[in-house]
């Protein structure tokens, strides 16, 4: 823990200094001068060496018993042990909620924080359809993907585990508060930071092998070319996790970096079956939990569920839905109410019609 709270010691040079020395103990008693040897730099030699402190560990543990956070280390036995497989693990997890986490169980739902109506009713769903199996969905708390995918594991009563890019106290994005107390009952909270840190460019990226780490596969919804998600795609490919991408509108900017993930290779994604063939493991009902009824097990007549396979979760206008079902406006006006009212289907601008998720 004291070296973690060293700043200069990144998760890299940690690698590198663990690699040259035999034991925690005798990092905590080296020298500067061996640390200037080993990374070539009197600069950063001095600033690891001044940077150990006791006092400040005690300080952090004070902290950390205050905000009731538990401190777990690479070395315990609660460490998640997929994540302790990966190159340049973190020494230490901060953590508000459950312990032991189950990484054997654990698949990542993550996207873009500017995704669409589309996007967010896709991640929502996945991410609901997994906890309904058992499966603890990782994601980052962020706005837009990450959020859809908590809320929609905690509307079906599972659980999710929120891995943060700033210190365990603070909440990013703040409007989120309500999301984070209640992860905190139904699931867990982690970061790697030392409480207080605030978020950072840099920490978003980071903290990234760790939501890669912890998950067995890694689901991006929607990503814009540039996004941390395909950074987090990128780490669970050479982690050596399997990575799924769900397909969007070619003309749209946060379908770009999915879409070009399954160019490169990637599973396409269009349901939940399609993740858990390549886990026959986890296809296992989750404790207390029972299959989610597939919305065409509502009653339907023939004609509104001919209309309803014909809605999608991107927008069908009312005029396509005329022409491919066959019918006259007034028939297809009172299908679609109908659908409507069985709460299947909404109404959005445009004489549009899209699948509620």
């Amino acid at each position: 823990m004291g070296l973690n709270l060293i700043p200069q010691l990144t998760p890299k040079r940690s690698k590198v200094l663990f690699a040259a020395f035999d034991s925690f103990q005798a990092i905590w008693n080296a020298p500067a001068t061996r640390f200037s040897e080993v990374f070539g730099s009197g600069v950063i030699g001095q600033a690891i060496a001044a940077g150990r402190s006791e006092q400040r560990m005690q300080e952090e543990l004070d902290l950390a018993e205050e905000h009731g956070v538990q401190l777990v280390t690479l070395v315990d036995e609660a460490y998640p042990l997929l994540l302790r497989e990966i190159d340049d693990p973190p020494l230490v997890l901060y953590v508000k909620g459950e312990l032991p986490i189950d990484t054997a169980r654990c698949i990542a739902v993550v996207g873009t924080r500017r995704s669409t109506r589309y996007g967010s009713m896709v991640a929502g769903r996945l991410a609901s359809q997994l906890a309904l199996r058992g499966i603890t969905v990782v994601s980052g708390l962020a706005a837009g993907i990450d959020t859809a995918a908590h809320q929609s594991v905690l509307d079906v009563g599972g659980r999710t585990v929120a891995v943060l890019g700033c210190g365990i106290d603070r909440v990013y994005p703040k409007r989120n508060q309500g999301l984070y107390d209640a992860i905190t009952g139904h699931g867990a909270i982690l970061s790697e930071y030392p409480i207080g840190t605030s978020p950072a460019k840099w920490t978003f990226p980071q903290r990234n092998r760790i939501l890669a780490g912890l998950s067995r596969g890694i689901v991006v919804v929607q990503a814009p070319e540039r996004s941390g998600s395909l950074i987090t795609a990128r780490l669970g490919l050479e982690q050596g996790r399997e990575v799924f991408a769900v397909p969007g509108n070619i003309n749209t900017l946060t379908s770009a970096g999915t879409n070009r993930l399954l160019k490169q290779g990637a599973k396409l994604v269009d349901s939940v079956e399609d993740i858990l063939e390549e886990f026959p493991d986890l296809r296992s009902i989750g404790k207390g939990t029972a299959e989610e009824p597939e919305p065409g097990e509502v009653s339907l007549g023939e004609r509104e569920r001919k209309v309803y396979e014909l809605i999608a979760l991107e927008p069908v206008h009312v005029d396509d839905i005329i022409a491919r079902a066959d019918l006259s406006p007034t028939e297809a006006s009172h299908t679609l109410l109908l659908l409507q009212l069985e709460g299947l289907i909404e109404e959005v601008e445009g004489g549009r019609y899209m699948r509620k998720p």
